[in-house]
């Protein structure tokens, strides 16, 4: 079978660059209260390998003995929380949340007495339920890990009271964690809007490109779980084409396994799969980060693929007709989305794989 997983969120079976990370996060949770890594802000480009990092925290909770809830970031995230996943895990531990009612009798000799179990009305806010579920895994040296993917879809209203209740167990030295994640520039927006304060303290964790030395470790050992093996050379020209991005180790090592023969994955192979993974990136990379632009954004873009990168920011700015000071606005609005990045002085180029070409073709 391809052992290769395109598809985002799903763990691959090779993960590349991140021990580090979750090593650091696994030793705060089982370092105890205050410890930094128990907060962590994960922010990065599509594909980046966001979701999958959140995916290997909950891995490492869970070997850590901690138990595990995914918010949703949803108009009903806190309800939830609150009402579902947290009297979910209190039954679970064996925590009482239920009770029995009498639904009916009978005298002895004629009927026999029946009985039902009814959840509990919610009553109790979220401070409450987190502060007793806390409190009960604390008693068997465990804790509650939290974890919010695609942070820019939650209401900010819902990040306040979660903030606020988090930050009262913190004060408790209550064992509770948070992992979020989510793209750069919308949650430059949500952290700048107030009762976010708790997670602006959260540690910054910024995904970027991955070296080759890792890419190729990731590549050579993903074929081999599935008994393939690349050359020499295909390996050379794959890392080349992923470029250091997440995704596309998964999606190169994925399409070009389909075109191989026999047990070795060959150069040839490479070749014809590359247009497949550009056309691949394009619409699930590209046409998301690009919708909803604004007009002037994109132009900055446009002028850079047609004049080639890294592209100087003045050649931008007198192609666009615009002064320098606008021009700079401009780049540091794109520099957030992730979809530019500076390229030594007054240079900048594109921040995803492949993005000027798609631009071109467009």
């Amino acid at each position: 079978m391809n052992p290769f997983r395109p598809s985002f969120g799903i763990t691959p079976a090779v993960v590349a660059g991140r021990d580090g990370l979750v090593a650091n996060v696994g030793m705060a949770l089982r370092e105890g209260p205050g410890s930094p890594y128990r907060f962590t802000l994960i922010s990065g480009a599509r594909g980046a390998g966001k979701t999958v990092l959140l995916n290997l925290l909950e891995n490492e909770a869970t070997s850590a003995n901690w138990q595990v809830i995914r918010v949703p970031a949803s108009q009903d995230m806190i309800t939830e929380l609150r009402d579902v996943a947290l009297p979910r895990l209190l039954r679970n531990l064996g925590h009482p949340s239920t009770q029995r009612t009498i639904t009916g009798g009978s005298i002895a000799g004629i009927g026999s007495l029946t009985t039902e179990v009814t959840s509990q009305p919610p009553t109790e806010s979220l401070r409450t339920r987190l502060r007793e579920t806390c409190t009960l895994l604390a008693t068997s040296n465990s804790g509650l890990l939290l974890t919010l993917d695609e942070l820019q879809s939650a209401s900010p209203d819902d990040l306040h009271l979660l903030s606020d209740a988090l930050q009262d167990l913190v004060r408790d030295e209550l064992p509770v964690a948070l992992a979020v994640a989510g793209l750069p520039f919308e949650i430059a927006e949500l952290l700048d809007l107030p009762g976010t304060t708790f997670l602006r303290r959260a540690m910054p964790i910024q995904l970027g490109p991955l070296p080759d030395a890792e890419v190729a470790e990731t590549l050579q050992a993903t074929a081999r779980t599935g008994g393939r093996a690349f050359t020499d050379d295909a390996l050379q020209l794959a890392v080349s084409a992923c470029r250091g991005y997440a995704y596309l180790i998964q999606v190169v090592g994925s399409i070009s396994w389909i075109f191989a023969e026999g047990g070795t994955i060959g150069e040839d192979a490479l070749r014809r799969a590359l247009p497949q993974v550009r056309e691949r990136i394009g619409i699930q990379v590209h046409q998301p980060a690009l919708r909803g632009l604004p007009d002037r954004e994109r132009e900055y873009l446009d002028v850079m693929a047609s004049t080639g990168t890294p592209t100087p920011t003045r050649d931008i700015a007198t192609a666009m007709g615009i002064p320098s000071n606008q021009q700079t606005t401009y780049r540091r609005r794109l520099i957030e989305r992730g979809l530019i990045t500076p390229s030594g002085h007054g240079l900048v180029d594109f921040g995803l794989p492949y993005l000027g070409e798609y631009l071109r073709a467009q």
